[in-house]
């Protein structure tokens, strides 16, 4: 073989395209069959994931087809996780390399209608990062989806799908135990009440090619989970420290003479003998109480509820 042959060949494996080499080899696929099967995922994902996540919830959401993007995970990633919590999931013998992105919105309103604060058609959310409570039961949704995930493409009904703990935010690159494959984000838009936020499926195109969808398999049945949710966040809300404020009435002043204040001014309570004391937390009186001392310091006595109200758990979030 001459040297100028040698020259060419060297040059055409130089010259060869990565791009072509993926496809080839089925880690990347054309961006029409891509989106096809995408759509024929939503298609089917969206009524699973509504009915599941009523079934194992009690709650009803709205979940329809959104937008679909193709490129590497870490780049799609960057686009898509603006106000949203990360969670990797994994379903045995198809892909551990699932990843999911939601928005906080989602997970805000639905924490405080769990929690009885809101009807979910008066919600007024604010996008913004979540509180331990929040992103503890944010867990719930990416289960949900997984499992909605699993019922659809694993060979089998009974394999393993697990989400794992969700994260503020997405790995930085040099932390991320999951490859910059090439990816599809499958974007499913979610309606709860008045709050819309986007809940992202990110897949390995290698996955999807060799994916056949299965007909959703949705059980009519009650599920024996339900509820587990609004228990959960019962139980978290419990243990949770808060701050407690104790006010105490004082003798009313006309307007006038509250202007006129000064330091060393001395103002009486409202009550002569035991003075009357209500306790409270995040703004919601919890007791009456009266007010004592112990040594040297201050203390309340609980006596009472301060209103009819016995569920005053409720109305924290």
């Amino acid at each position: 073989m001459s040297v100028a042959s040698e020259k060419q060949i060297y040059s055409s494996r130089q010259v060869f395209d990565p791009d072509l080499l993926d496809r080839m080899i089925g880690v990347k696929g054309n961006v029409a069959d891509i989106e096809a099967r995408s759509q024929t995922l939503l298609g089917a994902l969206c009524p699973a994931l509504s009915t599941t996540f009523l079934s194992a919830t009690g709650v009803t959401i709205d979940a329809r087809p959104g937008d679909i993007r193709l490129g590497r995970r870490r780049e799609l990633l960057t686009e898509l996780s603006g106000d949203t919590v990360y969670c990797e999931a994994t379903i045995a013998n198809w892909s551990t390399d699932i990843c999911s992105l939601c928005g906080t919105k989602l997970i805000i309103g639905m924490v405080e209608c769990l929690l009885g604060g809101s009807d979910p058609d008066e919600l007024n959310v604010v996008a913004r990062p979540l509180s331990g409570i929040e992103l503890d039961m944010s867990l719930v949704v990416f289960e949900q989806l997984n499992d909605s995930l699993r019922s659809l493409v694993a060979s089998k009904q009974d394999a393993k799908a697990r989400a794992k703990n969700p994260q503020p935010e997405h790995p930085e690159a040099e932390d991320d135990p999951i490859a910059d494959f090439h990816a599809v984000a499958i974007t499913l838009d979610i309606e709860f009440g008045s709050v819309a936020a986007p809940l992202t499926l990110i897949l390995p195109q290698s996955v999807l090619l060799k994916t056949k969808i299965n007909p959703a398999k949705l059980d009519k049945k009650s599920d024996p989970k339900k509820g587990e949710w609004t228990e959960r966040l019962s139980d978290r809300v419990s243990k949770s420290q808060i701050s407690l404020q104790a006010a105490v009435a004082l003798q009313p002043l006309a307007l006038g003479d509250v202007s006129r204040l000064q330091p060393g001014d001395l103002l009486a309570f409202a009550h002569n003998g035991d003075i009357e004391v209500t306790l409270s937390a995040n703004g919601q009186p919890l007791y009456t109480c009266a007010l004592g001392r112990a040594g040297s310091r201050y203390m309340v006595k609980v006596e009472g509820q301060a209103g009819p109200d016995e569920n005053w758990k409720t109305d924290f979030k």
